[in-house]
């Protein structure tokens, strides 16, 4: 009789061990306040800001997946202004403004980003900078868009030296967004 007391009760042990580790393994990241590893920051070294004629920061640029401008803007962007034109970039039936313009930055993960080789991939391209109180104020709305859409979008920060900054200056000030 105890025998089988002691089967029963490494029988009970052994399924909830094998529940736990089960559970733990497939639960998904929850925390809403993390950025995603497709949020993307660089440095402006190939006049990114003059392509794309942004007078003014922040400036925001939506290309969909057939490397097409769908959204332009000058300004400080609220999430619910831009989410009509991501979701319509990521269904691919977005109003077309016109081809976008190709550029090579380095990201802070010191990876090359060309924008013509991510065709098929929706690209959120904010032009920014670190003495620039708008472009502060824009990084909440853009953590949110980054979270709530996540893999379906790319999201890249391109800092144009508004006041001369460097690299650590930037990740100073948007560490909280950076991921390196």
């Amino acid at each position: 009789m105890q025998k089988y007391i002691v089967i029963i009760i490494l029988l009970i042990l052994t399924i909830s061990l094998i529940s736990i580790i089960f559970i733990s393994g497939c639960t998904e990241k929850t925390d809403k306040n993390e950025p995603t590893d497709k949020w993307l920051f660089a440095m402006d070294n190939d006049n990114v800001q003059y392509k794309y004629q942004a007078s003014g920061i922040p400036t925001l640029v939506i290309i969909d997946k057939d490397g097409d401008v769908v959204f332009y803007g000058q300004g400080k962007h609220d999430k619910e202004i831009l989410i009509p034109y991501i979701e319509k970039a990521i269904e691919s039936t977005a109003t077309k403004l016109g081809e976008s313009i190709d550029f090579t930055v380095k990201t802070f993960n010191n990876e090359t980003f060309k924008l013509s080789e991510r065709k098929g991939e929706v690209i959120v391209l904010d032009i920014m900078g670190v003495g620039c109180p708008p472009c502060v104020a824009q990084m909440p709305e853009l953590q949110e868009i980054q979270i709530e859409y996540g893999n379906d979008i790319i999201l890249l920060s391109v800092d144009v030296r508004f006041t001369g900054e460097t690299q650590q200056k930037v990740i100073e000030t948007y560490g909280e967004y950076i991921i390196l």
